[in-house]
């Protein structure tokens, strides 16, 4: 049902993903404006990522919105997608009906089911260690949706009470509490296997990984606004003289275009220059391993370049205290040979001068 790029996109809005040893302990994640869920896809022309902002939460219930820069499946550069989607507080709370798939066509909310599990679910699984469920297997036809099956059974409990994921969270490497279950849903005419690992929180299940009828997802990092209460870490590791990985600068697939979901960290790095304007900064930009090695140097030399402009630019910065380098893909953080080590490869340094 999947087998292209944007179908690919929009059947994989949930997930997430092992990233590697954790560094600190789990803070709780808050259901807030501006939450942000990043998935990686991995193509052989390279990973591109995908996002999911919440941008707006009232009593009646909350709305996302989907989206990337996806390589045409006819090799004829990017595509852009968008998709929006609300859903009910009351669904967000009880229904069992979960349909993950949306398409720019359709209408933005599908009352009865959620786009993950709901908190009644999540509920289940922690007093029980069961929950009733069903998939919505949807199939697009000639840009319209439909479902196709309707596939319901248990899902059932497999772990201890003790299952972590690592994810960056913040651009920090933490551990989050999941849940983990399993099961076999099914309808009149056979079943899938599915499981889910989702946060451990009922106000926030967000779904972390994922796999079913076809399709496998995962995420690879949660952003969130943090209140200017203490120096951030990005600011704590600069202060020490130590470079400060960025993980929240967010660039078009291939190319040094910085998406508009980046200007949350781009303002938190102006801010932090404003505070102390004696420092002055070195950019360095880091590629995966996928691609040559000439071009990956030149592309981290290009994305270091576009965010000394924007921070001078768009935020003020002086841009004789910025300086610029590329290094490729020849300091990676992790293996190149997952999606998730792929991820934790591609960011942007800042290394005090």
């Amino acid at each position: 049902m999947c087998a292209s790029s944007i179908l690919r996109f929009v059947c994989a809005l949930l997930g997430a993903a092992t990233i590697g040893a954790a560094a600190e302990n789990p803070p709780r994640i808050p259901f807030v404006v501006g939450l942000t869920t990043v998935r990686a896809t991995s193509e052989t022309r390279g990973d591109y990522e995908t996002l999911r902002v919440v941008d707006a939460i009232t009593a009646q219930g909350y709305r996302i919105t989907a989206s990337g820069e996806v390589p045409a499946d006819d090799g004829s550069g990017l595509r852009a997608v968008s998709i929006v989607r609300r859903v009910r507080a009351e669904d967000q709370r009880e229904a069992r009906r979960i349909r993950t798939y949306f398409h720019s066509a359709d209408p933005e909310t599908f009352a009865g089911t959620v786009p993950g599990l709901s908190a009644a679910v999540v509920a289940d699984l922690r007093r029980t260690g069961r929950a009733q469920v069903s998939y919505l297997d949807v199939r697009v036809a000639f840009g319209a949706t439909s479902v196709r099956r309707e596939l319901a059974g248990t899902l059932v409990r497999v772990d201890g009470g003790t299952t972590t994921l690592p994810m960056l969270v913040n651009g920090r490497r933490v551990a989050l509490p999941v849940i983990h279950a399993k099961g076999r849903l099914a309808d009149a005419a056979g079943g899938e296997e599915f499981e889910y690992l989702a946060l451990d929180d009922p106000d926030n299940p967000i779904v972390l990984r994922s796999r079913g009828a076809g399709f496998s997802s995962s995420l690879i990092k949660i952003e969130y606004p943090e209140p200017k209460s203490a120096p951030s870490p990005i600011e704590r590791e600069l202060a020490a003289r130590r470079p400060a990985e960025i993980y929240g600068i967010y660039f078009s697939f291939a190319r040094a275009d910085i998406r508009p979901q980046s200007e949350r960290v781009l303002e938190q790095i102006a801010g932090m220059l404003r505070q102390h304007p004696d420092w002055r900064l070195r950019i360095d930009g880091h590629t995966d391993g996928i691609g040559g090695e000439v071009a990956n140097l030149d592309l981290s030399r290009r994305r270091a370049a576009a965010v000394k402009a924007a921070l001078a630019s768009r935020h003020g910065i002086a841009a004789d205290r910025l300086a610029t380098d590329g290094l490729g893909q020849s300091r990676p953080k992790a293996g190149n040979d997952t999606v998730e080590g792929r991820a934790l490869n591609r960011r942007v340094e800042l290394e005090r001068l």
